[in-house]
């Protein structure tokens, strides 16, 4: 939807919705490595439809832009803002180890065991499988797949927002009968991190192999948590939870 106001002020909304599926979401260009890193269930050669690594399921833009002129059309002032919120990104879980035998440790989605069978399992560490258990519970997805695996890319981290700002200063003015322009620039990326710190920041998971795991030569299974492991996600402290402000100036002829 988008409405022009008259006055240069135009507003728009719009929303994005997208289902995307795929058997193998890994940006390889050897094959080895887009077996060792396809996470699955089984024989990774195997053709299995599901979600795809790219893409958001839902997103929301919206952009917003007024433009004052005064001083005999001399002077110009706009300010315009660009938000979005979106859901947030795919992944999936898999064991850090080889379960299956298989030459990868990357690709073995994990099992999420009920409670009784989750007290059957043998951890390095008595204390293991009660800090495994407390990780499943706060996790929203893994609490919802008790006695099932894990989805290739099933899992998704939590919604972001992000407000961007520009504001641009014209000087016009004529050489001959040619129109001329002077424009200086600001935009704030992420304005609304610049506001509070707690806007605007991206979550991610702290780690999507939760778990640990090692093999005998009997096949039978020893497993490892890490208790520190609380909580799915953390901040991220890259560029993309910050604000970020630019100066530009440019000469329109």
């Amino acid at each position: 939807m988008e409405k022009n106001f008259g006055h240069d002020f135009y507003a728009s909304l719009a929303y994005n919705y997208l289902n995307a599926k795929n058997v193998n979401s890994i940006e390889a260009e050897i094959t080895g490595d887009a077996f060792a890193g396809n996470p699955a269930l089984g024989n990774v050669n195997n053709d299995v439809l599901s979600p795809s690594k790219y893409g958001n399921d839902h997103r929301f833009i919206g952009v917003i832009s007024k433009k004052w002129t005064y001083g005999n059309d001399r002077w110009a002032s706009t300010i315009s803002s660009f938000m979005e919120y979106r859901s947030g990104n795919r992944f999936n879980y898999t064991y850090g180890g080889d379960i299956n035998n298989d030459g990868s440790v990357f690709n073995d989605l994990i099992y999420v065991p009920t409670s009784s069978e989750l007290n059957q399992m043998n951890f390095t560490s008595p204390g293991m499988a009660t800090d495994f258990e407390n990780f499943i519970a706060q996790d929203d997805y893994l609490k919802d797949r008790r006695g099932k695996y894990a989805e290739r890319y099933g899992a998704t981290s939590p919604w972001v927002s992000r407000i961007d700002v520009k504001f641009l200063q014209d000087f016009n003015f004529n050489i001959g009968e040619k129109r001329q322009t002077v424009q200086f620039s600001i935009d704030i990326l992420n304005f609304g991190n610049m506001l509070n710190s707690d806007w605007g920041v991206v979550q991610q998971p702290n780690s999507i192999q939760p778990i640990g795991v090692s093999v005998d030569e009997n096949k039978v299974p020893t497993y490892s948590f890490d208790g520190n492991l609380t909580k799915t996600f953390g901040y991220d402290t890259s560029l993309t939870s910050r604000w970020q402000m630019q100066f530009g100036l440019r000469y329109i002829f």
